[in-house]
């Protein structure tokens, strides 16, 4: 029997609540079928399409809608991840298994929602993973607290990582994919473009939805900020570590892209096509790029190619592009850690050579060397140390400095914050490392496996206040919780922070770690991705 699909931005097709049966929602595409989570009053669905799979004729195109289905589609179970390779924290560290992936059925979303009934704001997940690795559902990213405690409808999403959703192949594959540029993207907007066509079934607010995401997550929330396409589709952004600035331009990604030809066919054969070649080759590909580009220019990441991205995301800020759009940005203190803390020991000419590259004059890398040594100790002595902290400022926390400034230059309202809880995992020395404020900020400390990153006395009462204020700016537009002191609004002169935990407790600090700012303002453009 076939679903009828009421027209989008109707409230025919809400869900029904019926006690004892579980919640079903017609979409524009079908009818779903979730589940009641217990007794925690969520409804969760799992996994609902909202493009077509990419595979066949639509590898490196471009999303287009689901095929409509008849009957309803159960969305009960975790959709695959997009293809991709393993991910030492959660496999080494958290102890979980790698994940299901395929290209077939993985440009899914998941929802969460205490009711199918009336309006609520909608957050949206968009995660990180170097635009490598993840997917919507995590274990640090079950969304079922964020929408029980704070009475929001919340969203994730996977979307093409890699190669497959990052290789600039226009000019690889001629002019009929010369719409084919940041997939992953335009998967995104595809994403959003579900929400505002569905999320009132869902019990939602289709002109209250916030963006929020982490690391690459973050940076796309950036590139999201700088896509007219997606502007219209979201009205609040979060970006927690985000590489905002983190872009090629389409000369640099037509390089990448023949590189990547000549490792895929150091792999597949002379006669290797990307769009005939397995997964696994692509894979083994894309892996050999990345084991050689250094850690400050990915291969794969977003192309201004002019149509989906026109600019750099920093500089639509700075235009007053997204002056409409309230932002609240920040990092972690010790984001460099995890990635020169989980391999074996920098050796002081890497940490030389980096700074080097990072600041090519030699009287600005002296200067740099005795800044980092200052906070870090000697390099000579605790390279991986000095290591990680550049890693944390060319990355995360200029790139993040940046686009704080630009918003406020362009007119628009941001608030900015600095998480300073550390994590007790291999032996306490990660600090305040990166990704460890998502299980506060979803407030799953208690999470299967997550001790062992959090830490077994890791304080609730953050987590409460992080979850209360992320969804405070959900609902209002600026972050406020019972549990912070008052929220000063970003100004570049002051820049007021709210640091998050840490030894000195949760308070306001204007300009922190002003040193190592001052040190990339005085590099000027050093910062990838200007």
């Amino acid at each position: 029997m076939s679903a009828t699909v009421p027209p989008a931005g109707t409230d025919a097709g809400r869900g029904s609540e019926f006690p004892g049966r579980a919640p079903t929602v017609v979409t524009t595409s079908g009818a779903v079928r979730g589940e009641h989570l217990g007794d925690r009053g969520v409804r969760r669905f799992l996994g609902i399409p909202y493009a077509a799979d990419p595979v066949g004729e639509l590898r490196f195109r471009p999303p287009v809608g689901p095929a409509r289905w008849n009957g309803v589609r159960d969305c009960v179970t975790v959709s695959p991840a997009p293809p991709q390779g393993g991910d030492p924290l959660l496999e080494n560290v958290v102890g979980y298994e790698r994940i299901a992936t395929g290209e077939a059925g993985c440009l899914t979303v998941n929802v969460w929602t205490p009711s199918t009934m009336g309006r609520r704001p909608v957050m949206v997940w968009v995660h990180g993973g170097g635009y490598v690795q993840g997917r919507g559902l995590q274990v640090w990213t079950d969304g079922a607290r964020l929408a029980e405690r704070h009475d929001l409808v919340v969203v994730s999403l996977n979307y093409r990582l890699g190669a497959l959703g990052w290789l600039y192949v226009p000019r690889l594959l001629g002019p009929e994919y010369a719409q084919s540029a940041n997939l992953g993207l335009q998967d995104q907007i595809a994403a959003l473009g579900w929400v505002r066509d569905n999320i009132g079934r869902f019990g939602g607010d289709p002109g209250s939805v916030t963006v929020f995401g982490e690391s690459a997550g973050g940076g796309s929330v950036a590139m999201l900020l700088g896509a007219p396409a997606a502007r219209p589709l979201f009205h609040r952004a979060i970006l927690q570590s985000a590489p905002a600035r983190m872009t090629r331009t389409a000369e640099e990604a037509a390089r990448v892209a023949e590189a990547f030809m000549v490792a895929l066919r150091g792999k597949a054969g002379r006669d290797a096509d990307v769009r005939t070649a397995t997964a696994g080759q692509l894979l083994a590909a894309q892996n050999e790029l990345l084991s050689r580009h250094p850690f400050d220019r990915l291969p794969f990441v977003p192309v201004v190619d002019g149509a989906v991205l026109p600019v750099p995301p920093v500089r639509a800020l700075r235009n007053g592009a997204c002056a409409h759009i309230p932002v609240l940005a920040g990092t972690n203190e010790h984001e460099g850690r995890l990635f020169a803390g989980l391999g074996p020991a920098v050796r002081p000419e890497v940490f030389e050579a980096a700074l080097s590259a990072a600041f090519p004059a030699p009287e600005r890398a002296a200067r740099a060397r005795a800044v980092y040594e200052a906070h870090e100790g000697p390099a000579g002595t605790a390279p991986t140390e000095s290591m990680a902290a550049l890693i944390t400022d060319v990355l995360f926390r200029a790139q993040t400095d940046a686009l704080l400034d630009a918003h406020a230059a362009g007119g628009g309202t941001a608030w900015s914050y600095l998480f300073r809880e550390t994590t007790p995992a291999l032996g306490g020395g990660l600090g305040a490392a990166h990704t460890l404020e998502i299980p506060y900020v979803f407030d799953v400390l208690d999470g299967p496996g997550l001790r062992s990153w959090v830490g077994d006395e890791a304080p609730q009462p953050l987590a409460d206040a992080m979850s209360e204020a992320w969804a405070h700016f959900a609902r209002h537009g600026t972050p406020a919780s019972a549990l912070l002191p008052p929220w000063p609004r970003f100004d570049p002169a002051r820049r007021p922070t709210m640091i998050l935990g840490g030894p000195e407790g949760t308070h306001v600090a204007d300009d922190p770690l002003p040193d190592r700012r001052r040190l990339w303002r005085q590099e000027g453009e050093a910062t990838p991705g200007a």
